[in-house]
C-alpha cells in the first residue's frame, strides 16, 4: 500500500544552504533503499515536503522528522492512500521558493507569499506538482 504524507515545520534555527544540501544528500542516499520518494520546497525557516511510499516507511521517516530538533510546529497537513506516485522519479527533489515563484504561490493561495500553514491540502498539492514540473523542465529532479 501506497502512501502520500504532505507536512509543515518551521526551521528551530536559520536555514543554510549547506543543511539544504545535506538534508537532499541524506535522502537521495537513503530513500531509495526504502521506497521513499518526494519532494521538498524551503524558504527561509519554512519546510514542505510530500512523502511517497509504503506507509510503514513513510511513518517511520515521519517519525524521525518530528524527533528531530532541526523542526518545530510540524503539521501534517495531508495524508492519503495513493494509486499512483506524483514524484516517482525523485529520490527527493527540491523545489527553492525563491521570488521566480511568486506567482504559483499567488496562484494557490491567498497571497505572494510562500506559507504552506495557511493553505489547503488541495492548495499545498497544486502547488508542489507545480513546483517540480516546473523544475523538472529545468533540469533532471534527483540533485547530485
Amino acid at each position: 500500500m501506497l502512501v502520500r504524507l504532505t507536512y509543515a515545520s518551521r526551521a528551530s534555527h536559520s536555514v543554510s544552504a549547506e543543511l539544504i544540501r545535506e538534508i537532499l544528500d541524506s535522502s537521495q542516499r537513503n530513500n531509495p533503499g526504502k521506497g521513499l520518494t518526494g519532494v521538498l520546497c524551503c524558504n527561509a525557516d519554512i519546510f514542505l515536503q510530500a512523502l511517497e511510499g509504503p506507509r510503514d516507511q513513510v511513518n517511520a521517516l515521519y517519525n524521525r522528522l518530528a524527533d528531530d530538533s532541526r523542526h518545530k510546529d510540524l503539521c501534517i497537513l495531508d495524508y492519503a492512500e495513493i494509486d499512483v506516485r506524483h514524484y516517482s522519479n525523485w529520490s527527493m527533489g527540491w523545489a527553492g521558493a525563491k521570488q521566480a515563484n511568486r506567482e504559483l504561490f499567488l496562484k494557490y493561495s491567498s497571497s505572494d507569499r510562500f506559507d504552506p500553514f495557511n493553505m489547503s491540502a488541495v492548495q499545498v498539492a497544486g502547488l508542489l506538482q507545480a513546483l517540480s514540473e516546473t523544475l523538472s523542465a529545468i533540469k533532471s529532479p534527483v540533485l547530485s
